[in-house]
């Protein structure tokens, strides 16, 4: 690691900073002491200062190291940068009515590794004296070389390395933001070019103007910028569309470019801030609602389905499960939920608005991997006919009465799914006349468009099917040990009266499952689908919440056959009346009324009272309350603990007179 300081004695000194981990102490060591930094040197080039910038008042405010970065068109990396901002006037002066106009100089050092070596008679020397070391051995030596400066008519405030370091952004004093190259500090115009994306910025985007400010910041991914004025008010900005586009749509051309641009944005964002897209969803939002309106689907759909598709291409995840796939390699790879989280939060379009089709087969997806992860850590079976000490019996009640939240929620998804799916089985009746599989299948699709309902999608999503059976089995060895070991258990007899009160029981939803599951298989098979095309029928379904028409004949025979069995052997009455409205997915009136009227708590499944402490997700908007995890909570479920089933941070509700529904909507707004 680098480091630069400035002394007192005004001399720049860089320092290589090493971690001795054994002795758990720093190694420090002194590189290079720069005492001629002069921005009107005659050795700096072509680029130094303009005439009328006299140095004596010029002062260095501010030392950035920018390192290496891959080279983008030649096979030499970029080599370490070490910068110097000098500047003729303070923030404070820096205002329209004092009439200063500051000029920032940027005086640049590139720092390379060379390998010193000695005359070869050295080493003749040497061989001399048995017990005498190579000196050509030597060690590499840190080189400084002067580069031309870049004059800035502003105050440069904060500097942000882009683009794994390949380009440079600049926040100046005057409420505007450059983007720069790495090689010449040279700017970066947009081109409005839609036959190319490289970035947001050059495919059109910019920052509305700002006024001017005393600092600014941007967000990771540069689309969002947040400025703190003279008056010491904040101002956040998001990347929009230039005004010559207030009052006309973009053509698919730049609706496309700037899909594939949000898609390279957010591969950098994954490999490089981990979990951090929120300003990318926000600008994809904010360019949505401005622009792609519900009268402008077509064009909607240029861009929200290319953009979801090409996540899953560009950083190459696997969406197909209908083979024979071990759960732990899904959970472990992170990857499927920051896409299924972008896929949610997309999903939003305003609080008087229910999510998209899209949204909420990703919430879902979302909740029951969440559930998965959680009965895998924390609630491990008891194998059969092995007695417990008596604390540790006593620690595992206490742990499977934590689960009856979550246990509870998984089985009211299985319910709705049955129950939306009867509703989707009448439209093939009201259709029974034609024998068009067609009209059949765009009925279904329609109904399926009217209900808003993600229920098919379900049971087709490979990665949803997955996690149903594996929950199933865990929720199988719970019967046993109700039955069996512990029938006099008061908790272990609420929880199986939780399992008795479901209207379809769990066999038959396991049965239900597993026809799907074989005729999903039995349609690629016979059609002899290849695992390319297997795979984009699987992204195609994760991401629409449409089934694919070229698995008709599995979604009929559920629809006609699995279900018309099952109808014998539910009591529909019972299920039409079950709840499902603290789920999220239904968009009746009941639904919103539970929503606005209760608080859930997403992680533990339960209601929250009025005067709970709240968290809330910066992302997805649910809550869960402010306390310490349990202690089962161990290893890696403390640290999911910490974060949202979304993947995102929480934030803490300090203002418990604030209003917050089931949404997670806060005083009306997300």
């Amino acid at each position: 690691m680098l480091v630069a300081t400035y002394s007192v004695s005004k001399h720049i000194r860089v320092y290589k900073v090493g971690v001795d981990w054994s002795g758990r102490t720093f190694i420090i060591e002194h590189v290079k002491t720069i005492t001629d930094y002069s921005s009107h040197s005659q050795d700096a080039g072509e680029g130094g200062l303009a005439a009328g910038f006299p140095y004596p008042e010029a002062q260095l405010y501010h030392l950035e190291i920018v390192p290496p970065a891959p080279a983008i068109r030649s096979k030499e990396d970029f080599s370490p940068l070490l910068l110097g901002f000098f500047c003729t006037s303070s923030l404070r002066d820096n205002h329209p009515l004092m009439g200063h106009c500051p000029l920032t100089s940027i005086v640049r050092w590139e720092m390379t590794s060379i390998k010193p070596t000695l005359h070869p008679g050295f080493s003749q020397l040497a061989s001399k004296k048995s017990n005498a070391s190579n000196p050509s051995e030597l060690q590499p030596e840190l080189i400084f070389r002067r580069l031309p400066e870049i004059d800035v008519n502003s105050i440069i405030v904060s500097v942000q390395q882009l683009n794994l370091g390949t380009t440079l952004a600049f926040c100046l004093s005057d409420g505007t933001v450059e983007f720069r190259n790495r090689p010449g500090l040279d700017l970066l115009p947009p081109d409005n070019s839609p036959d190319r994306a490289s970035s947001l910025a050059q495919v059109g985007l910019e920052f509305p103007s700002g006024n001017p400010c005393l600092y600014a910041a941007l967000s990771p991914n540069a689309c969002a910028v947040i400025a703190m004025d003279h008056g010491e008010v904040a101002n956040l900005r998001l990347m929009q569309m230039p005004q010559a586009y207030a009052d006309k749509t973009p053509d698919n051309a730049i609706v496309e470019a700037l899909a594939e641009a949000f898609v390279m944005q957010f591969q950098i964002s994954c490999f490089g801030y981990a979990n951090y897209h929120d300003d990318l969803s926000a600008t994809m939002e904010l360019f949505q609602n401005e622009h792609l309106r519900e009268d402008n689907s077509a064009k909607a759909s240029t861009f929200l389905k290319p953009f979801l598709s090409d996540i899953h291409r560009v950083i190459s995840v696997n969406v197909d499960f209908s083979g024979d796939t071990k759960t732990e390699l899904y959970l472990r790879n992170g990857f499927h939920q920051r896409m299924l989280s972008m896929q949610l939060s997309l999903g939003y379009g305003g609080e008087q608005q229910h999510r998209s089709l899209s949204s909420k087969v990703a919430f879902a997806i979302l909740q029951l991997r969440w559930a998965t992860l959680t009965f895998a850590m924390g609630l491990k079976t008891n194998p059969p006919g092995v007695a417990l000490p008596a604390d540790a019996e006593l620690k595992r009640t206490e742990t499977v009465r934590s689960f009856f939240g979550i246990i509870s929620w998984t089985l009211s998804l299985m319910n709705y799914v049955i129950d939306e799916l009867f509703s989707l089985a009448a439209a093939i009746e009201d259709n029974s006349a034609s024998e068009d599989e067609t009209a059949n299948y765009d009925a279904v699709t329609d109904k399926i468009c009217e209900l808003n309902t993600p229920a098919l999608a379900l049971l087709f999503v490979s990665q949803s099917r997955l996690l149903f059976k594996y929950n199933f089995r865990f929720f199988r060895n719970l019967g046993v040990e109700i039955t069996q070991q512990r029938p006099h258990n008061p908790t272990w007899r609420e929880l199986g009266s939780i399992f008795s009160k479901s209207p379809v029981p769990l066999q038959q939803f396991e049965r239900v499952l597993a026809e799907v599951d074989a005729n999903v298989r039995g349609v690629y098979e016979s059609e002899q689908i290849p695992e390319a095309d297997r795979k984009e029928i699987e992204k195609g379904m994760l991401i629409t919440g449409f089934v694919s028409p070229r698995l008709w004949p599995a979604v009929e025979a559920l629809l006609t056959k699995t279900l018309k069995s099952l109808r014998e052997e539910v009591d529909v009455a019972e299920l039409y009346f079950h709840d499902a409205s603290w789920l999220g997915l239904s968009d009746d009136k009941a639904s919103d009324r539970w929503r606005t009227e209760h608080r859930l708590d997403v992680i533990r499944k339960v209601e929250l009272s009025k005067r709970a402490r709240l968290r809330q997700c910066t992302r997805c908007c649910s809550v869960m309350e402010d306390t310490p995890p349990p202690n089962w909570t161990a290893g890696l479920l403390v640290n999911m603990w910490r974060t949202c089933v979304c993947g995102n941070w929480w934030m803490s509700m300090k203002d418990e007179g604030q209003k917050v529904n089931g949404n997670g909507y806060k005083n009306g707004r997300r």
